[in-house]
């Protein structure tokens, strides 16, 4: 590990460059701070609004559900059978805690990898954030850009292209900011679809500090499964 985990929740690049200078890694510092100023400065307050969005939901079910809901719901292959947490990655390690931290790291992009890691009592891992998708411009095969029309598509002759197109973009909790820069349609357009979408029963809000956060009610999950097929 080239850097340490870090104390503060939001490390600014600066600290993280300085941390590999300090390790003696100039060069490798050079290197990663001008691939951040070509490749993810431009994108980095959609990639930043994702992360804070996933930690936000995350910190949600903590509080209302607990931590046994919050670490099942992670998804992909982490399993959690109390009191055992089952995280698979590229080397085989076991780590019994009984008493210290655990950092629990969302991530853009690494799917299908979990970066695993222990330093002075704290065990920390990441796992891919669930809207991580959408910076690729696509949302998988439920998603379609904007403009593009699906042949004999059920959902958009009952709802309209555009609410269609919000409604399955919905794969995960996000704000009207977040589903917009995702779908390609402006806050204020996509925010009327959310709000006619809610009025209908199939999107439900609810406030997390000081976001809005929108996401599919169980009628929608059912329209979109029987509609979008």
């Amino acid at each position: 590990m080239l850097t340490p985990i870090p104390r503060e929740s939001t490390p600014v690049i600066d600290d993280e460059l300085k941390a590999l200078r300090e390790a003696g890694h100039d060069r490798l510092a050079q290197l990663v701070g001008d691939y951040w100023t070509i490749a993810i400065a431009p994108y980095w307050p959609a990639m930043r609004g994702v992360l804070e969005e996933e930690i936000l939901v995350r910190g949600r079910t903590l509080v209302t559900e607990g931590t046994d809901r919050m670490l099942r719901d992670l998804g992909g292959r982490i399993r959690w059978e109390s009191p055992e947490l089952r995280v698979p990655h590229q080397a085989d390690l076991d780590w019994t805690m009984t008493d210290g931290r655990l950092i629990i790291v969302s991530v853009l992009f690494a799917h299908g990898t979990r970066v695993f890691s222990t330093h002075d009592g704290t065990v920390a891992f990441s796992y891919q954030a669930q809207g991580a998708a959408v910076l690729s411009g696509h949302t998988g095969d439920s998603v379609k850009p904007v403009g593009e029309v699906r042949p004999r598509d059920r959902l958009t002759t009952l709802l309209g292209h555009g609410r269609a197109t919000v409604l399955r973009a919905l794969l995960s909790p996000t704000t009207t900011t977040g589903l917009a820069n995702s779908i390609g349609l402006a806050p204020s357009t996509v925010s009327q679809h959310l709000s006619i979408l809610a009025s209908a029963g199939l999107v439900r809000r609810h406030r997390v500090g000081p976001r809005v956060l929108y996401e599919l009610e169980d009628s929608g999950v059912v329209l979109l499964t029987e509609l979008s097929t």
